[in-house]
């Protein structure tokens, strides 16, 4: 179940406008974008300014011109990285989504939050219901049978991802998902104050850890397309 620390409608009323209220102008609507961290993110090796890349899992559209394709990077740096100690009640690791770069090398700046995360699922076919339903009804093989019994195996692998493939991202988010799943010790805040936009990430422990692969869904300012 997903931890929820506020109102998402209230966090997307006082991100969109504390993005354009500095600029004066009319607020704009917002895109939401999923993608995946490509490698662990932790608070005890982060330094200020180091980089982390997502890789996009679904496709921004804006006024029916596709700016940001599925399989687009994200990057983004450590902004802070704070161990909890005798004067800071939490350890904190803060992070800002600078741009995505599309497949042909362009850029698209974005002004993005962490609206929400979710830890990797259990890759194991093992502990995965749907394979057991696919690969119970299939006949128990031995001996001379055994590669037939593989097959038969390989063959409930690849039905469980054609059942599963594209629903677990959108069976954990919606556009309006916001906190944390999978990471229970884990809360989000956000700080709106002067761009860009961060997303602090706090733990009560003494560290931060996102490992690969964490489902991310980012809410931004609907961006443009490059020129």
């Amino acid at each position: 179940m997903i931890k929820c620390h506020c109102k998402s409608i209230i966090v997307l009323v006082v991100f969109v406008s504390s993005l354009f209220a500095q600029s004066n102008s009319t607020p704009q609507p917002v895109s939401t974008l999923m993608a995946l961290l490509t490698g662990s993110l932790e608070l005890k090796s982060a330094t200020v300014g180091q980089e982390f890349t997502l890789k996009t899992t679904s496709d921004v559209v804006v006024d029916g011109q596709l700016v940001i394709p599925k399989g687009s990077r994200v990057l983004g740096h450590v902004t802070k990285a704070v161990t909890k100690g005798k004067d800071q009640p939490k350890s904190e690791l803060s992070l800002v989504i600078e741009k995505a770069v599309r497949r042909d090398g362009s850029e698209v700046p974005l002004q993005a939050i962490i609206a929400a995360l979710a830890a990797p699922q259990n890759n194991s076919l093992s502990e995965d219901p749907t394979y057991g339903m696919m690969h119970s009804n299939e006949p128990a093989q031995s001996g001379a049978n055994a590669a037939a019994a593989s097959k038969a195996s390989s063959t409930a692998s690849v039905a469980t991802a054609n059942l599963k493939g594209g629903m677990d991202e959108r069976s954990v988010f919606n556009e309006n998902s916001q906190g944390t799943i999978g990471y229970e010790d884990l809360s989000l805040t956000w700080h709106f104050t002067a761009p860009p936009p961060i997303t602090a990430i706090s733990s009560h422990g003494k560290n931060v850890k996102l490992q690969s692969g964490t489902l991310m869904l980012l809410r931004m300012a609907s961006p443009r397309m490059p020129r």
